[in-house]
């Protein structure tokens, strides 16, 4: 046996040891590790919820078109009510004449079996020029429509209007202000 092969010999009988002691070692610990009680702290339980996702991405296609897209950083999907609770939701509206609608708001429900849809807080609609802006909204999935029953304003970057109701039928472009309605005009305005 040569010198070389002696070397490489001996240096696999001491490392072969070495590697075993140290895989047991791993080994032990490790196994120690998992097998120690944990203790959770600050874990709420919501009775309520059947299920609570981040990042919710939902699409409504009727006929193979796309009437809607869904987006939230959360959804909260209701044990007893057929209801998804929303958190910073927005909303890109398809029209028929493939046109954009865009709603922001801070919260939403959406109804799991008809997809109809409420939105509260900081609700914002963007279309074209103008943007809608009020407290509360609805949309109707079967009609296609949005509408407010409370306070809205409609600006673009000339003009004002104000009224107590609104609804908006996505598949017409048409809205429809009703009650107290006032406003601000100009002749560059751009509201529909």
């Amino acid at each position: 046996m040569n010198r070389r092969s002696r070397k490489k010999l001996i240096l696999s009988l001491v490392l072969l040891p070495v590697a075993l002691v140290m895989g047991f070692a791993i080994f032990f610990f490790s196994n120690r590790i998992m097998d120690a009680p944990h203790t959770f702290t600050d874990i709420h339980i919501d009775s309520e919820a059947a299920l609570k996702l981040n990042l919710m991405k939902q699409i409504s296609k009727k006929n193979g078109i796309t009437e809607w897209e869904l987006e939230a950083a959360t959804a909260t999907l209701m044990k007893e009510q057929d209801q998804a609770v929303l958190t910073d939701v927005s909303v890109v509206f398809h029209t028929r004449d493939d046109q954009k609608v865009f709603l922001t708001s801070d919260q939403g429900i959406l109804d799991t079996r008809s997809h109809d849809m409420n939105f509260l807080g900081n609700v914002e609609v963007r279309h074209l020029t103008y943007i809608l802006k009020t407290d509360k909204l609805h949309y109707k999935k079967k009609p296609h429509i949005i509408h407010s029953d409370v306070r809205v304003r409609l600006e673009d970057r000339y003009s004002v209007l104000e009224a107590d109701t609104m609804e908006i039928a996505l598949n017409q472009n048409t809205i429809i202000l009703k009650g107290h309605v006032k406003g601000n005009f100009s002749e560059n305005s751009m509201l529909p």
